[in-house]
């Protein structure tokens, strides 16, 4: 038995993880991840999701086999650089594995929740992006979504063809119907003019007629469609029909995974409206000119935005913006409770080692020394939760965004800030409990019961 163990009156903690936790851990963590990476493979969002959960708890499970090597990687630096203190802080981090693992849970649940957000809305926003540049080429888009009337009248898209810098424009709309019985939201446009703006890579079929009707690869794969195959859909008045798949489309960033032509739709709706607009410029004809005069044309119709592709794109992921507001309140909040658990546990291994801190200052060590090794010791514990929340969240994030067929695009910068937030929050919770440590009185110390 160590001498310093040898003067607590408590019993000691294992200082090893039994083979029962490696063992179930282990085998509950391969599983784990190996079912997140085949649904990411296989793009099975519910198998992905079933992983994650499986993920998560493996990570709790193993949180004190991993806790002694980690902590004394982790606990190199502070030996090194911080002498006798910093070897006290690594070794009193590694000395109880599951109280280090249970004291940096909480710190690793919330980090690893926030970095698989972030990493998640950035792969969709990277997605987005790529979607929405590689379909539309063209310079200009008047859009409508800051409209309160929800629209702008087709006859906008008409006007806006008659400007001397345009050489091809297209409107496109919203709507719900039923499709096959299921409710949907689909896209209504001319498809012959649609093609002309916008590269929705179809697969089967052809848009150059203005009466076809288009749908996703997905939504065909599903369904068992093909061309020629005829769905059933039931308009918002009521009115029902069969139409007959004229083309299957991939990119489905713009229009979703329906397209209706708009010759069938205007015939179900007392208001034809386009939510969108895409133009193309002639050659040589100025972008800022051709923006202005579509700006004074679409004032009598709400006003829509008239954006540059660029302006475009950034509005359609600017709600992942607030989102993205709300995932660092929660790593405030997973902040703060963690950081009270560390502190809590810290302050309770010093009211177990009031006898251990004693001998230490009776044999020399100096009250900066104690405050020292006590801070090492929770950045030490910090640095472990940390660390496994950002594989977690990291992992997690690349599983849910490839079953959804995101690109992998985790943001350096804002992975980089949750990482120092995280370390910074151990220096934080060491603050009571090293002060404590530092002022207890020798004698009163090692006479402690």
């Amino acid at each position: 038995m160590p001498p310093l163990a040898a003067l607590r009156e408590v019993a000691a903690e294992a200082s090893r993880p039994t083979e029962t936790r490696l063992i179930v851990g282990g085998v509950f963590a391969a599983v784990a991840v190996g079912t997140v990476a085949f649904g990411a493979v296989t793009e099975q969002m519910a198998m992905a999701a079933a992983g994650a959960v499986m993920t998560v708890v493996s990570m709790v499970v193993l949180g004190p086999v991993a806790a002694r090597p980690v902590a004394m990687l982790l606990g190199g630096p502070a030996a090194r650089l911080r002498g006798v203190p910093g070897t006290l802080a690594r070794d009193n981090a590694t000395r109880s594995p599951a109280r280090t693992a249970g004291a940096a849970t909480a710190l690793m649940i919330g980090v690893g929740v926030v970095t698989l957000m972030t990493v998640f809305l950035g792969s969709l926003r990277a997605s987005l992006e790529d979607g929405v540049a590689g379909s539309f080429q063209g310079p200009i888009v008047v859009d409508a979504g800051t409209n309160e009337t929800g629209g702008f009248a087709t006859s906008l898209v008409q006007e806006a063809a008659k400007l001397p810098q345009v050489s091809d424009v297209a409107g496109m709309g919203r709507g719900s119907m039923r499709v096959n019985g299921k409710p949907s939201t689909v896209s209504v446009a001319d498809p012959s003019g649609l093609r002309r703006v916008l590269d929705l890579d179809v697969t089967q079929g052809g848009l150059t007629d203005a009466g076809t009707f288009a749908v996703s690869k997905k939504a065909a794969d599903d369904n068992g469609w093909r061309v020629g195959t005829a769905v059933g859909v039931t308009f918002a008045d009521g009115a029902s029909q069969r139409l007959t798949v004229g083309a299957v489309y991939d990119n489905t960033d713009l229009t979703g995974d329906y397209l209706v032509p708009r010759t069938v739709w205007n015939a179900h709706t007392r208001q034809p409206l386009d939510t969108r607009a895409f133009l193309e410029l002639k050659p040589g004809a100025s972008v800022t000119s051709a923006r202005q005069a579509l700006a004074v044309l679409a004032k009598p119709y709400g006003a829509p935005a008239v954006e540059s592709r660029d302006e475009f794109v950034a509005a359609q992921t600017e709600e992942m913006a607030g989102f993205i507001s709300v995932v660092y309140g929660m790593l405030i909040l997973a902040i703060v409770v963690a950081l009270l658990g560390i502190a809590n546990t810290l302050s309770l291994a010093v009211h177990e080692r009031t006898r251990e801190l004693g001998l230490l200052r009776a044999v020399g060590a100096t009250r900066p020394q104690i405050r020292s090794m006590v801070r090492w010791e929770s950045v030490i514990v910090a640095l472990f939760g940390t660390g496994g929340g950002l594989v977690l969240g990291v992992f997690l994030g690349w599983g849910l965004g490839a079953a959804l067929g995101n690109p992998f695009a985790p943001p350096a910068a804002q992975v980089a800030v949750i990482a120092v937030v995280g370390a910074v929050a151990g220096a934080l919770a060491a603050i009571r409990p090293a002060r404590r440590a530092a002022r207890l009185a020798i004698l009163s110390a090692i006479a402690a019961p």
